[in-house]
C-alpha cells in the first residue's frame, strides 16, 4: 500500500468515525445535552460520568468547567472564566470560582417531562456593567421533554431561576425557553430565548448553537449569541468543546 493510499484510508476511517460519533448531539447521542445554548436543561450525566467543557468567546475570553456525577441523577462541578486571556490585553479573572449542582428528581415519562433542581453561579460571556452578558441561572428548576417528528428527534426545554453571580451584588428572577433539533446522527441545533431578568427591563436575548459529535464523547459547539443584536451591533460568536466520559474509562 502506497503512502497516498494509506493516508486516504486513514482519512476515510476518521470521516466515517466522525459521521457516526456519539457525544451529546444528534440521533445517536450517548449523553443528554446539558444546556439549550447558555441556560440549563434537565439533562444530567450518568453515574460515574465526567464532563469537561471549554468555551472561547469575545474579548479574548475563556470559560472552563468540570463536572462529575458521583450518584445517579446527581452531578457537582466548578467553573471559572476570564477575559483578555487570548490576545495582548489585560487579563481579568472572575474572583470566585462558580459552583454547579444538579439533582434530577423526576425522570421523563411518556406524559411528564424530566425535572431537575440545580444551582449554577457561572454566567456566560464577558462582564457588562455588574453582571455577565448572560447572567448565571442561579437556583433553578428546569424541564425537558423529547419528541419525534418527520425531521427526527426534537426536545423542548425550559426553566425558571433566581439568578445571582457570586462575584456581583444583586439578584433577579429569570426564565428561559428553547428547542433542540437533531440533524442526522451526530449534529443538533438549538435555539434559546432568555430575557436575562423578569424583574428588570433587559433586552430579550436570542441565541443558537450547533453541536457536532465529532468523536465518541467529544462534541464541538459553535455559538451565535444575541441574534437580534439587542446588546451589540451584531451577533457575537463563540466556539466550545465538550468532553464526556465515564471516570472508570479515564482512570483505567
Amino acid at each position: 500500500m502506497s503512502v497516498l493510499q494509506a493516508c486516504a484510508l486513514f482519512l476515510a476511517v476518521v470521516v466515517h468515525g466522525a459521521a457516526i460519533a456519539q457525544g451529546s448531539a444528534g440521533e445517536l447521542a450517548l449523553y443528554e445535552s446539558q444546556r439549550i445554548v447558555d441556560m440549563p436543561t434537565a439533562g444530567v450525566l450518568p453515574r460515574g460520568g465526567m464532563l469537561i467543557r471549554a468555551i472561547a468567546f469575545e474579548q479574548g475570553g475563556l470559560l472552563a468547567e468540570a463536572i462529575v456525577a458521583p450518584l445517579q441523577r446527581v452531578q457537582l462541578g466548578l467553573g471559572y472564566s476570564g477575559v483578555g486571556i487570548i490576545g495582548s490585553g489585560t487579563i481579568r479573572w472572575q474572583d470566585v470560582p462558580a459552583v454547579h449542582v444538579r439533582w434530577r428528581f423526576l425522570d421523563e415519562t411518556l406524559v411528564l417531562p424530566a425535572l431537575t433542581l440545580g444551582l449554577e453561579t457561572l454566567g456566560r460571556g464577558p462582564v457588562i456593567g455588574t453582571t455577565f452578558a448572560t447572567p448565571a441561572p442561579g437556583a433553578f428548576i428546569a424541564a425537558s421533554k423529547q419528541f419525534r417528528w418527520w425531521l427526527g428527534g426534537c426536545a423542548l426545554h425550559g426553566g425558571i431561576g433566581y439568578g445571582f453571580d457570586l462575584h456581583f451584588n444583586g439578584t433577579t428572577m429569570n426564565a428561559w425557553l428553547g428547542v433542540e433539533q437533531s440533524l442526522g446522527r451526530s449534529i443538533a441545533i438549538s435555539l434559546e430565548a432568555n430575557p436575562g431578568s423578569i424583574e428588570q427591563a433587559r433586552p430579550l436575548m436570542l441565541g443558537s448553537v450547533v453541536r457536532w459529535s465529532v468523536l465518541r464523547g467529544a462534541t464541538v459547539e459553535l455559538y451565535l449569541r444575541d441574534l437580534g443584536s439587542r446588546m451589540n451591533n451584531r451577533p457575537t460568536r463563540a466556539v466550545g468543546v465538550e468532553f464526556i466520559a465515564l471516570l472508570s474509562q479515564v482512570m483505567w
